[in-house]
């Protein structure tokens, strides 16, 4: 039996204080096509990396989506107040390119440790194991989501929160390479 107070790792902070901005841990996306097909996918950066190569990760995650819709609307402004289509397209693509490279660059120092794991079934027969990774996934993703908002209004310290960050990396990182079996 445990004799650890209920206040064991707690900070002593004012309940009303919070941190600025949550810390970025990963990310997680849950999607339904409309054929039927669910897919989860879990991302856990390292706990030992720092908040800028972090922040680098996710604007390079983001990167490909947002310049395509950035791209297409710039394109089509161009077009619409009289500037050749064909350069136009040209320039955007020589942008974008660029631009992602670059963030590419600033990436790279991350890349490597990065715990994925994902899940993907089909949502009418869905077979039990892929259930079962799809629901570890969802807790992992609570899980972290959970210890950031207690370490955002001073429930828990940055030591609890690290440890917490890196049982979820371990796991994460495990659920992958089970998937790989």
């Amino acid at each position: 039996m445990s004799r650890v107070s209920p206040t064991a790792g707690r900070s002593r902070q004012p309940s009303g204080s919070r941190l600025p901005r949550p810390v970025r841990w990963g990310s997680v996306c849950h999607t339904v096509a409309r054929h039927g097909v669910g897919t989860s996918r879990l991302v856990v950066y390292s706990p030992v990396s720092s908040e800028r190569e972090r922040f680098w990760a996710r604007l390079a995650s983001a990167f490909v989506p947002a310049a395509l819709r950035m791209g297409l609307l710039l394109w089509l402004v161009l077009i619409a107040v009289g500037a050749s289509p064909e350069a136009s397209a040209v320039g955007i693509v020589l942008v974008g390119v660029s631009a992602g490279v670059f963030l590419w660059w600033k990436a790279r120092p991350l890349r490597g440790r990065v715990a994925m794991a994902w899940s993907s079934r089909f949502v009418f027969w869905p077979r039990r194991d892929d259930e079962d990774r799809e629901e570890m996934i969802t807790t992992l993703s609570l899980l972290m989501e959970r210890a950031t908002e207690d370490l955002r209004h001073g429930r828990i310290t940055r030591s609890v929160y690290d440890r917490v960050w890196m049982a979820v990396y371990e796991e994460t990182h495990a659920l992958s390479h089970a998937r790989d079996k």
